[in-house]
C-alpha cells in the first residue's frame, strides 16, 4: 500500500519541487566557488529562487492547514517543510555573505564544502522522489539517508580542517571573522540536509 492516496497527490509534488528547488539553489553555490564571477547576477538568479521556494513553501503550509486527509501526521509535514526552507535560507546566506563581505575567491576547501552539500542535496531530492511508494523504495530510501548522515560526518571533519586552517594561516582578523562565517553557514546547511534524513527515515519508521 502506497503511503500517498490520490487526494495527497499535490501535496507530495510540493514537496517534490521544494527539494528540486533547493538543489537548484546548491547547484548555483557551486557554480559561485568554482567560477568567481559575474556574482550579482548569480545572486539574483538564487534570490529568484528563493523567491519561488518561498511560493512553494506558502502552498504547502496552505494544503496542510487545509487538507482534511493528509500522508502523514501534519506535525512530521510540517516540520520538512520548515527545515527545507531554513536549509535555502542558509544557502543563499552563503552566497549573500560571500559578496556583502567580499571575502575574496574561495578556496579549495570551501570547494570541497559545497560539493559535499551539493551531494548531500541531490540525495535528498532522490528520497523525496521515491517517498510516495515508501513501502516498495524503503531500502534505497533509507540508504540516500544513511549516505546523507555519511556527508554530514564528512562536512564536520571539513568544518574543523577550514577554522583550523584559517585561525592558523590567515593574519588579516577581519578576513577571519569573514569567512568563519562563511564556513559555517556551509556546515549548518548540511546539518539541515541531515535533519530531513532524519525526519524521512522517521517517517518510513513510522509508516511503513
Amino acid at each position: 500500500m502506497a503511503l500517498f492516496g490520490r487526494k495527497d497527490e499535490n501535496l507530495f509534488l510540493l514537496f517534490e519541487d521544494s527539494a528540486k528547488m533547493v538543489v537548484t539553489a546548491g547547484e548555483i553555490l557551486h557554480d559561485v566557488v568554482n567560477d568567481y564571477r559575474d556574482l550579482d547576477k548569480k545572486m539574483a538568479r538564487l534570490t529568484a529562487m528563493e523567491h519561488e521556494g518561498d511560493r512553494i513553501t506558502q502552498a504547502l503550509m496552505r494544503k496542510l492547514n487545509t487538507s482534511f486527509i493528509l500522508p502523514f501526521d501534519r506535525e512530521d509535514a510540517l516540520k520538512l517543510v520548515q527545515t527545507l526552507s531554513t536549509t535555502m535560507d542558509f544557502i543563499t546566506g552563503i552566497i549573500d555573505r560571500m559578496i556583502l563581505y567580499k571575502a575574496g575567491e574561495p578556496n579549495h576547501i570551501v570547494k570541497e564544502m559545497v560539493l559535499v552539500l551539493t551531494e548531500s542535496l541531490l540525495l535528498q531530492q532522490k528520497a523525496f522522489n521515491l517517498l510516495d511508494k515508501v513501502e516498495q523504495n524503503m531500502k534505497v530510501i533509507l540508504e540516500c539517508c544513511e549516505q546523507m548522515r555519511q556527508l554530514e560526518h564528512k562536512q564536520d571533519k571539513y568544518y574543523r580542517h577550514a577554522l583550523a586552517d584559517l585561525f592558523e594561516n590567515e593574519k588579516n582578523a577581519v578576513a577571519v571573522i569573514k569567512w568563519r562565517e562563511i564556513y559555517e553557514h556551509i556546515e549548518m546547511a548540511t546539518d539541515h540536509v541531515e535533519d530531513v534524513a532524519n525526519q524521512i527515515r522517521n517517517i518510513c519508521i513510522k509508516y511503513s
